[in-house]
């Protein structure tokens, strides 16, 4: 009978430990899911997605009160507009990346790298055993960003096989180091 009331006992820890752990479980597959997709994401592009190569007029982008000093980031942008606006041509998102020196074969939705690096756990939500961690970010112009590109892409920040069956693991070994302090 002693026996069987430690086991109630350590079920009844289990409980109690349980909801709080999978807070945690939550954040730790998240922000590892951020690492998995981002890498890969960077180095293989959003599956099925190009840059685009429909054009604005390049005065959009030329140095006046207009400007986009967004799309800026060295002298052959700024060559590229003065080249562009002369032949009358209009000016892409692709031909922006080539001319900041970023590659365009896939969309790796990193120009200067703020989006990627300012994603983080932004909200958590928990009912019972279920956890809940939401990727997202505070600052306003990269939730811009990055609602522009939920709705472009879809969920692109979504795992894939490979990545969900990490984060599994992640998840399954956390819930056995509770396990383990409660000696079940």
């Amino acid at each position: 009978m002693k026996e069987l009331g430690e086991f109630i006992a350590k079920l009844e820890s289990v409980i109690k430990e349980l909801p709080i752990e999978a807070e945690n479980i939550a954040v730790e597959m998240a922000l590892n899911q951020k690492g998995y997709v981002v890498r890969r994401i960077q180095s293989e592009g959003i599956p099925g997605e190009s840059y685009s190569e429909k054009g604005v007029p390049a005065y959009l982008y030329s140095n006046d009160k207009w400007s986009n000093s967004y799309a800026r980031k060295n002298s052959g942008f700024d060559r590229m507009i003065k080249n562009k606006k002369k032949s009358g041509e209009l000016v892409s998102w692709k031909d922006v990346r080539e001319a900041n020196g970023h590659q365009t074969n896939f969309v790796d939705f990193t120009f200067t790298g703020r989006t990627f690096q300012n994603l983080k756990v932004v909200s958590i939500e928990r009912s019972g055993f279920v956890a809940k961690a939401y990727l997202g970010s505070d600052n306003p112009e990269v939730s811009q960003r990055l609602f522009y590109g939920f709705k472009l892409y879809g969920d692109f920040l979504y795992p894939n096989e490979d990545e969900k069956r990490f984060l599994n693991g992640i998840a399954n070994k956390m819930l056995d180091k509770v396990f383990e302090k409660i000696k079940l």
